[in-house]
């Protein structure tokens, strides 16, 4: 029974529960039948409508797509740079400035200047990409930094050439730190896709547009927005459980 409680299915399903009842109390302390802050039951049958339109699956495609695509930008260019600072230890240190500034940015802020520069339907893209290229870049280098320096060594006595040992013994070793940081990451990037597109003002296909489309609907009924908050959280616990599942696949390889 003990071994039952404190298992982690149970802790989690305990903690959703809670998460539920939290719900329940704060929506009926605002009154019965309040669209402001909508009960679970309220914004249970509310997905179901939006799950039976193609128009939200529409938005979700959409917003995907955008978070793939500065997501795929943001992992090319981390993987050049985390290469060649995880290759050469002084790159690391002049990077360092430049990766303080992107982590340290405000996010939203930045959506404004790429408002100007490259208009509202890329605006979440370059967001995006923002956001997720020093979480990778620092996957990179975290991973070219564990590579045991008693291996390399090894492979210059025995005469390897650099390139040869970055294909055989660096890439190789390196690749659970960027299977993580990717899926670690990815869930966050698509979180901040939503942010984006509700604050670049964006009405076309996309989560966060549709937020802002039932927002204008209806500006004293919340249930669809809290509806299409549940979509995009669904869809954020499922890259949370990949993650996990990957860390728990990456320790049993090691």
């Amino acid at each position: 029974m003990k071994r039952f409680i404190t298992s982690n299915s149970f802790v989690y399903t305990a903690g959703l529960a809670l998460v539920f009842l939290l719900w329940l109390f704060i929506s009926l302390s605002q009154g019965p039948g309040n669209l402001i802050f909508p009960s679970p039951i309220d914004t249970f049958r509310v997905t179901g409508e939006l799950l039976s339109s193609s128009y939200i699956y529409q938005c979700l495609g959409m917003t995907l797509l955008r978070t793939l695509e500065g997501f795929a930008i943001a992992f090319a260019l981390a993987l050049l740079l985390g290469s060649f600072a995880g290759e050469f230890p002084y790159l690391q240190r002049f990077f360092k400035p430049l990766i303080l500034v992107f982590k340290s940015a405000p996010t939203a802020a930045f959506v404004f200047l790429f408002l100007m520069l490259s208009g509202t339907s890329r605006a979440p893209i370059w967001i995006v990409g923002l956001l997720a290229f020093p979480i990778l870049y620092e996957a990179v280098v975290a991973g070219y930094n564990a590579v045991p320096r008693q291996l390399v060594y090894a492979s210059r006595v025995d005469g390897a050439s650099r390139l040869k040992r970055l294909v055989r013994i660096k890439i190789p070793l390196s690749i659970p730190y960027f299977v993580l940081g990717v899926v670690s990451s990815f869930a966050l990037s698509f979180k901040t896709s939503i942010m984006a597109e509700i604050v670049a003002g964006m009405t076309s296909p996309g989560l966060g547009g549709a937020i802002r489309v039932y927002r204008n609907l209806d500006p004293s009924d919340l249930t669809p927005v809290f509806a299409i908050a549940l979509i995009a959280i669904v869809i954020v616990l499922l890259f949370d459980l990949l993650a996990y599942w990957t860390k728990k696949a990456l320790r049993v390889a090691r």
